[in-house]
């Protein structure tokens, strides 16, 4: 027979697991940035592969909207997503670190100097002192830290595609773009591997709340998995870049 002590204790964590089972039932919004490879609005984007094969199984559903890449920063910002692909860390820097939650890495981006193929690359930002260097539109969010207080004139396209058309018609000779996003493109370019300008993770990002971290910790067992079976390699396939894994927060 059941104590009452204890018929007490099983109803209070009853009560306590019933929002997050009903929280699990309601679609996680996701506000979806565009990101050439890794998101794309037919959502068969490389990081949305990977979400698809982390939930299945799962009881959380994600319902996804597409936005151009700053766009989605700002739905998320206003409230209209639970939760938003990357941009970790510029949310933890203009929210705080307690009003965001981020999940397992779906990959990792790195930010290089590229010039055209048999051209010497620039190795640092000191040697293009007052000159023009193309970057794509958004990027300014990761950027702008690095470019700040440098004599550099950025021009500002919408895409890596128009910045290599611009590089190879002597527009400016140097972009600078991430990898794995160029990653189609590298055939046409040159740059120093040794020398990234900045390296951070693209995680799932959400606001942190009872049920988001409840969402980002299912996740994130999910995506550890996949990354130990080697499905982020096998979905990503030349888009792929490797990262250690204890190099990372759970």
């Amino acid at each position: 027979m059941i104590s009452p002590k204890n018929l007490i204790l099983s109803v209070i964590m009853t009560l306590m697991l019933v929002p997050l089972a009903a929280g699990a039932a309601v679609p996680v919004r996701v506000a979806t940035p565009d990101i050439s490879n890794l998101l794309t609005e037919q959502q068969d984007g490389v990081y949305q592969r990977l979400m698809d094969r982390a939930i299945n199984g799962t009881s959380w559903q994600v319902t996804e909207h597409f936005y151009p890449y700053k766009r989605a920063l700002m739905v998320f910002q206003q409230g209209q997503a639970d939760c938003i692909y990357s941009f970790t860390d510029v949310l933890e820097k203009k929210l705080g670190q307690d009003a965001v939650v981020a999940s397992y890495p779906l990959g990792k981006f790195v930010y290089y100097l590229f010039s055209t193929k048999g051209e010497p690359p620039p190795t640092s930002l000191d040697e293009l002192q007052g000159r023009e260097i193309g970057a794509v539109i958004g990027h300014e969010i990761y950027l702008d830290p690095i470019l700040s207080g440098r004599n550099l004139k950025v021009f500002w396209s919408r895409s890596d595609a128009i910045n290599l058309a611009m590089l190879e018609h002597g527009r400016f000779d140097t972009m600078i773009a991430a990898l794995p996003d160029i990653r189609p493109l590298l055939g046409e370019l040159s740059y120093a591997p040794e020398h990234p300008l900045l390296e951070s993770f693209d995680r799932l990002t959400c606001h942190n709340t009872q049920r988001n971290r409840a969402f980002v910790k299912a996740l994130s067992t999910s995506l550890k998995a996949l990354k130990s079976q080697g499905v982020y390699q096998e979905i990503a396939g030349p888009l792929y870049l490797d990262f250690k894994t204890n190099q990372t927060p759970e």
